[in-house]
């Protein structure tokens, strides 16, 4: 079996210094001295391993494969299974399950064995390719046409009327908020749009907001909160991430914690800007108040449980995604929930069922971003766009109905 940590006989202890001096730059890994010798896997610890003998594919042939098919089109043929190619073979089992509907490939887990070897012989027969492969920015889905749209449009109306919370963030120092004139669009790039929706006063924090993906020219949706759910240790105020764009990037989560370190989308460098609330619930007043002076490092992207109920404390401040379920690039509501674990105990090992936990929609979405990314920084860079529930409407086309009506399947899913 090849999976996280896995490498080709040929690969050298010099091959895997640079993989992993590649990867601390990459992501900017905490000084912590697993990293030194080993990979960070579902909630554990991996080593390194070499191929065993008579095991069907080499890993260079693997990535090869995955390459060619569309799902880790930049990463380097190097023979470690690392971050990337297990990203890409979590996406392959995902596909080949969901939009294939090949149901004997059974869940994705990112292991690759001889149900998935199977495929990957049928495909390599058939000369497939993943739909998403021959995409880009210049040849969109409508559905991300109609997202660039709105995007392009949110900006032409904050640039002529920024309002008082894009006013103070226009004139903030560098940081990864960006100023609305340097809102960047390229379709071509990797997008993630937050959509937080209004609250009335006396509601209470639920995962309710949705989220979507642009990516490779297709959208894929996902649910959690754009809103924070606890404070910040001593902090007496609540934490609200301003609307607008911010730069991230994929790093680590929780990396003061060294049992509950995962993957998830972090500020660039410098930190992003928020707002303060009094309450859980940010009056009016409070988001169009001052901004925090301090640039904030940890408002990261970052998984919030199975999403399957609601809980009153899921971050301090950071954009939290469910793992329940999420809609595909076909529209398409798919239902995780019979692998997605619900909190950290279940990571990492099979269930009652017998099926590997992961953390579902979310692994997804992370594994989209890290197969399908290029190799260089900007490549990296993820364009983070919050928005709220009345921007929707900005582009003319009034689809913020749509867009509540397919968070409400994937809630239910």
């Amino acid at each position: 079996m090849i999976s996280l940590g896995t490498c080709d006989p040929s690969v050298t202890q010099n091959d895997l210094a640079a993989y992993r001096a590649r990867v601390k730059k990459m992501t900017g890994i905490v000084t912590l001295s697993a990293w030194d010798s080993q990979l960070r896997d579902e909630g554990k610890w991996v080593d390194y391993t070499t191929l065993a003998a008579g095991e069907p594919m080499k890993v260079a042939e693997l990535q090869q494969f995955l390459r060619d098919a569309g799902f880790r089109p930049f990463g380097e043929t190097n023979g470690i299974c690392g971050y990337r190619t297990t990203a890409a073979i979590f996406l392959f089992q995902e596909y080949v399950r969901t939009i294939e509907g090949q149901a004997d490939i059974g869940y994705p887990d990112g292991r690759f064995g001889k149900l998935s070897f199977a495929h990957v012989k049928r495909w390599q027969a058939g000369k497939l390719r993943a739909d998403w492969a021959d995409n880009s920015g210049a040849n969109p889905s409508p559905e991300h046409a109609q997202m660039m749209k709105l995007l392009n449009a949110a900006k032409a109306h904050y640039l002529s009327s920024p309002g008082s919370t894009q006013s103070k963030a226009n004139a903030a120092g560098a940081c990864d908020t960006v100023r609305v004139a340097d809102w960047d669009f390229d379709p071509a790039k990797i997008h993630i749009v937050g959509i937080r929706r209004r609250k009335a006063a006396a509601a209470v924090q639920n995962l309710d907001d949705p989220f979507k993906l642009l990516i490779h020219g297709q959208v894929f949706t996902f649910f959690g909160s754009t809103e924070p759910g606890t404070k910040e240790g001593s902090e007496p105020k609540y934490p609200y991430l301003v609307p607008g764009q911010h730069r991230y990037r994929l790093g680590w989560h929780h990396q003061g914690d060294e049992a509950k370190i995962f993957q998830a989308l972090k500020p660039l460098s410098m930190g992003v800007l928020v707002q303060r609330s009094a309450g859980l619930i940010a009056t009016d007043a409070e988001l169009q108040g001052p901004l925090d002076p301090r640039f904030n490092q940890s408002i990261n992207v970052h998984w919030g449980g199975g999403g399957a109920s609601d809980s009153a404390a899921w971050s301090a401040g950071c954009q939290v995604v469910a793992g329940k379920s999420y809609s595909n690039h076909h529209a398409k509501v798919i239902d995780c929930s019979a692998f997605a674990a619900n909190n950290y105990v279940g990571l990492g090992a099979d269930n009652t069922k017998g099926v590997y936990q992961n953390k579902g929609a979310y692994t997804m979405l992370v594994s989209l971003v890290s197969a399908l990314s290029g190799e260089n920084a900007d490549d990296n860079l993820i364009r983070y766009t919050l928005l709220t529930e009345p921007d929707l409407s900005l582009d003319g086309e009034q689809f913020a109905s749509q867009t509540v009506d397919l968070l409400q399947q994937l809630r239910t899913a």
